[in-house]
């Protein structure tokens, strides 16, 4: 059994929510990415979001795209490969996913993407622009090798993206919890709760978790109270560690999660 189907589904028989965390590789703001992940551990977090670095980062915003300038500058894609891999011999039992931009995948070839991801050993892989006449293959490559493709849940959920979501959610499901790029919000949107009943009607079981915009642990709170089974958070993490107090700011998530 896959290490996130297993793990989530434990903390789901203990009422749990879970906390997804980005992690950025090879950003230098982490001096050593072992020790970092390990931080992210401790202080509660679920998934480790690993994001590959590239040059043109459009969902993200400036956070995430300085972290990604920052890393590209003394690193390369199989510079993080060669980290996660570090990470997985440190972290056996934990949640290893990777996100990453599409283009990466393609430049690289979907089959040879798929062989780094087995051999780095990672739970999951979520391509949010992903084409969609590419899902399927990446989906077939990944499966095979008992690594979850997970979806992304648009803000404006419609349809074929809710056909999709019946069909093929494993692992998680990434509710986009705004209309736009990523980056710190001042409040959160109730859409976030309508398209998380929704996805739940249709039957599906596959957790939804809200992400994009998330600031702290009050709006982390809030967009569990509305229904999702947990919260991914990006910028903000990444403004904490850079303000001094990462661990203590993904500390504060956990615990506006009990």
């Amino acid at each position: 059994m896959n290490r996130m189907e297993k793990i989530f589904e434990e903390m789901c028989r203990r009422g749990e929510k879970i906390l997804v965390c980005y992690f950025p590789l090879c950003d230098t703001l982490l001096e050593d990415q072992v020790e970092w992940a390990g931080h992210y551990f401790e202080n509660g977090t679920t998934v480790l979001e690993m994001g590959l670095p590239y040059e043109n980062p459009c969902l993200d915003g400036k956070t995430v795209q300085e972290s990604m300038q920052r890393a590209l500058s003394n690193y390369t894609v199989d510079d993080a490969f060669e980290v996660i891999k570090s990470l997985r011999k440190a972290y056996p039992d934990n949640i290893l996913q990777i996100m990453t931009y599409f283009e990466i995948i393609d430049k690289m070839g979907i089959s040879e993407f798929a062989r780094k991801c087995a051999e780095s050993d990672v739970d999951a892989v979520l391509s949010p622009n992903i084409p969609e006449d590419k899902i399927g293959e990446l989906d077939q490559a990944l499966n095979s090798k008992n690594i979850f493709n997970l979806r992304f849940s648009p803000y404006h959920l419609n349809e074929a993206a809710e056909k999709d979501l019946v069909e093929n959610a494993k692992g998680y499901i990434f509710q986009q919890a705004v209309d736009g790029a990523t980056g710190m919000q001042k409040t959160v949107s109730p859409q976030v709760g309508k398209n998380a009943r929704r996805l739940k009607e249709l039957g599906i079981q596959t957790p939804v978790l809200g992400g994009f915009g998330i600031s702290d642990g009050g709006q982390a709170k809030e967009v569990c109270s509305m229904g999702t089974d947990g919260v991914i958070v990006g910028s903000a993490v990444i403004s904490a560690i850079q303000n001094g107090n990462g661990k203590e700011f993904i500390k504060s998530l956990r615990e506006a999660l009990v």
